[in-house]
């Protein structure tokens, strides 16, 4: 049972309680949205759809590629090693001790995906109104002082505060800005150009973002090329060749295998194209170490 005493301060003390130990597990950054706040999220996949009566969401980001992660040139072992876990583990944790000290419900979003391949819940959303990030050309949520983070979020039924959404959007960075007026381009729209077989564009008037291009469906086969789908594909031609040395080719590929010890070892869905992260200046001092 909760503790009677901790679960009746339910206040600024509560939520500072968890900050401490959500940095002592790992994360980076920490923040409370409103449960009622997710109407952009379809219905069905919505924090009170998951959890009747919750009223907070706390959402956990950290766990990047580490430092040398972003300067090796060898970025294949990002593609079948992932880091995404530790913060998927550390919402779990999160979870359980809000059960057992505040004696709320708790229940930590899966990160994988529901039907259609769509998120349980939007992170990315979560993330925003948390107060964790704001929207980026490249797609994922940037924290201003840290950049691109994995999160993780917290439905519960414990009422709190919800922290406000940072004053100043992380995108576009003020580099991005200066090199747009120049080139009529960012960084990732330079690495990654919709216009000529890549999945970003976009428009940047006085200092913001006007206009947002992004290919979510190329993205997808290139973010994603091993993992589940690399899977689904790879088995899709197997069932297609007749030819019993070239399935046996198949099998012992080097995509099967990459395949398989992405989704066995990594567990969580994780990146194999960081190119428009690799290039983005949020959060860049941050990977420059010695």
């Amino acid at each position: 049972m909760a503790d009677e005493t901790a679960s009746a301060d339910i206040g600024s003390n509560v939520k500072e309680d968890l900050r401490a130990f959500t940095q002592k597990g790992g994360a980076v950054v920490m923040g409370v949205a409103d449960a009622e706040a997710f109407s952009a999220s379809p219905e069905g996949n919505r924090p009170t759809d998951y959890l009747p009566g919750a009223k907070s969401v706390v959402v956990m980001g950290g766990a990047q590629p580490r430092a040398a992660d972003w300067q090796s040139p060898k970025y294949e072992h990002m593609e079948v090693s992932s880091t995404t876990d530790r913060i998927g583990a550390l919402g779990n944790r999160v979870a359980t001790h809000i059960e057992r000290t505040y004696g709320y419900y708790a229940l930590n979003v899966p990160q994988a995906l529901d039907k259609g391949r769509q998120p349980f819940l939007s992170m990315s959303l979560a993330a925003e109104l948390s107060g964790c990030g704001s929207p980026s050309l490249a797609g994922p949520v940037l924290h201003p002082e840290h950049g691109f983070m994995y999160y993780a979020a917290v439905i519960t039924t414990l009422p709190m505060t919800p922290d406000p959404q940072p004053e100043t959007p992380a995108c576009p960075a003020p580099e991005c800005v200066e090199m747009y007026d120049e080139l009529g381009k960012t960084p990732c729209m330079a690495v990654c150009p919709i216009e000529d077989g890549g999945c970003i564009g976009g428009t940047i008037e006085d200092g913001e973002i006007a206009s947002r291009s992004f290919d979510q469906a190329r993205c997808t086969t290139r973010v994603q090329t091993y993992w589940v789908p690399g899977f689904q594909k790879t088995m899709e031609k197997l069932f297609e060749e007749d030819d019993r040395e070239k399935r046996r080719m198949i099998l012992n590929s080097t995509l099967m295998t990459r395949t398989l010890w992405s989704m066995t070892y990594a567990n969580i869905s994780q990146g194999q194209c960081f190119e428009c992260m690799r290039v983005c200046p949020v959060g860049a001092e941050k990977r420059q170490l010695r």
